[in-house]
């Protein structure tokens, strides 16, 4: 009974000793950067139902974390998050890789097909992003990839950006105006009211009215002035003649 009871003596001290320091995998320590509570709430328990499983801790904003790293708090991963490109503040980007320039940051949020603030973000700064079309598997794979020390980009952000309409339109307005239009501009540009455009056009002042409103649109302007400012450029009348 003596060896018995000691053997039951040695086998408590085991446990109460070791216990603490042997259960389970070290887990990774993840931070989620995201204003939605529902969304941080989310994506917690998604990541506690995988394999690898991660530490969790989450605030709503980037100035939060900042603080809790400058006291010493140390992640593998930070993941920014919001509903859309547009909700990601740059300036969150810069706060956080300042306060833990080595940590990476995976951005994730919808881009809505605008592929340029996607990679705006990337230059500001992250590491990675994940549209939220994509699933919790490809999550975990970026997650894991930056933890290492790679990067995660879809392959749809690393193709080159095509110019939508609006930026091809921006680099050569003119095209998107009509003929008469631009004859209109070109009389803008020289300072005429409208009546004196009507005059030199053959044409009633309120069509006038009508296509200088649609230069306008078409310029992506605020007003008359900008769209001379536009036709002033030399390419713009070399493109006329």
């Amino acid at each position: 009974m003596d060896r018995l009871d000691h053997f039951r003596e040695n086998e408590v001290k085991f446990t109460h000793g070791t216990g603490s320091r042997f259960v389970g995998p070290v887990r990774r320590h993840l931070a989620i950067v995201d204003q939605s509570p529902l969304r941080r709430e989310c994506m917690k328990l998604a990541l506690l139902q995988q394999p690898r499983r991660w530490r969790v801790t989450d605030v709503a904003a980037a100035l939060d974390l900042a603080h809790l790293m400058r006291r010493g708090e140390g992640f593998e991963v930070i993941l920014l998050g919001a509903s859309t490109c547009a909700h990601i503040d740059l300036a969150d980007l810069a706060l956080l890789s300042a306060a833990a320039p080595e940590t990476p940051i995976l951005v994730t949020a919808d881009c809505d097909d605008d592929a340029e603030a996607a990679h705006a973000i990337l230059r500001s700064g992250a590491r990675g992003f994940l549209p939220t079309s994509l699933g919790l598997k490809v999550l975990m794979g970026a997650l894991e990839r930056m933890r290492v020390g790679g990067t995660y980009v879809p392959l749809s952000l690393s193709e080159p950006v095509v110019p939508n309409r609006a930026e091809r339109a921006r680099e050569t307005p003119w095209r998107e105006l009509t003929r008469r239009q631009c004859d209109v501009l070109a009389l803008i540009s020289e300072g005429k009211s409208n009546k004196l455009i009507a005059d030199a056009l053959t044409m009633t002042e309120s069509t006038v009215k009508a296509h200088v409103k649609q230069i306008i649109r078409r310029l992506h302007v605020a007003n008359r002035t900008q769209a001379a400012l536009i036709a002033s450029r030399a390419s713009w009348q070399s493109a006329r003649h």
